[in-house]
Order: structure tokens, then sequence, then C-alpha cells
């Protein structure tokens, strides 16, 4: 019975949202040891291997930098080693990133829509996917609002 109202609940999820941007952004990435760390800041206890990429801050609307860092960070569940992404062959290399942003709405119990942004950057770095997902909830409108 959970299962079905999992499914249920993410149908519904899914069929209240609309891609409000989608574009591609070529950026130099330092595939160095110096851009790419093995670490759980910004992701508790857990450790990924993620990348610093300064330049996205210009090319996204939300705030994609963890407290410490010096520019955006993408994560990647593809390796748990930086030797791996970086070989024998540092240096710097262009790269597309995809930037979606996505709202998200529904009604809630009191009749009012509730709005969520998402927004999704995703990355094949040396054939390592990275990502960074926020979302961030706006303020709730009147219930019209939401269809």
């Amino acid at each position: 019975m959970k299962v079905l109202f999992v499914l249920l609940f993410s149908l519904m999820t899914f069929a209240n949202q609309k891609v409000l941007s989608k574009r591609t952004v070529t950026l130099p990435v330092d595939v160095s040891t110096a851009k790419l760390k093995w670490t759980n800041l910004g992701y508790g206890s857990i450790h990924f291997v993620k990348v610093i990429v300064p330049e996205l801050a210009g090319e996204t609307i939300m705030n994609h930098r963890n407290v410490g860092e010096d520019g955006p960070c993408l994560f990647t569940h593809g390796t748990r080693k930086l030797e791996d992404v970086v070989g024998d062959n540092p240096g710097v290399e262009d790269i597309d990133f995809e930037i979606t942003l996505t709202k998200r709405f529904s009604k809630n119990s009191e009749g009012l829509c509730n709005i969520s942004l998402e927004e999704k950057i995703l990355a094949d770095i040396r054939g390592f996917k990275f990502m960074h997902i926020l979302t961030h909830e706006m303020p709730n409108r009147v219930g019209e609002d939401c269809f």
C-alpha cells in the first residue's frame, strides 16, 4: 500500500510541473586536484567527488556554491576517487553544462497554490556524470494560480 501511495504521489507531482528554461552553456573547467575535491562539505556525512566551477555563478539563478568554496559545485556518483577523473592529464577543458529551471506546483489542503522552483545542472566530465539540484519554495498563491 505504501508503494502505491508513493507512486501515486510521484505521478501527481510530475504532472504539475513546467520547464521554464532549458539551455546549454559551455564553460572552462579546471580538471585537476585544484578544482576537484573528495569532500562531504555541503552534503552532511556522505562524501562525493565534486568539481568547483566558478563561471557557473554567472549562468545560474540559484546559489549552487557550498559554504567555504570559491564557486558553484557539482558532484558525481560515478567514482569515489579524484584520480579516476583527473587521470594523468590535469588541465582546463571546455565542458557543456545543461541548466534546467522547472516550476513545480500543487494545491494544498487549504486550497492555496504551493510553488517551488528547481534548478538542475548536468555535465559530463571525462565520462562521469556530474550534477547539482537546488529547490526553493516560493510564497503561496491563490489556488487558481496552480492550473
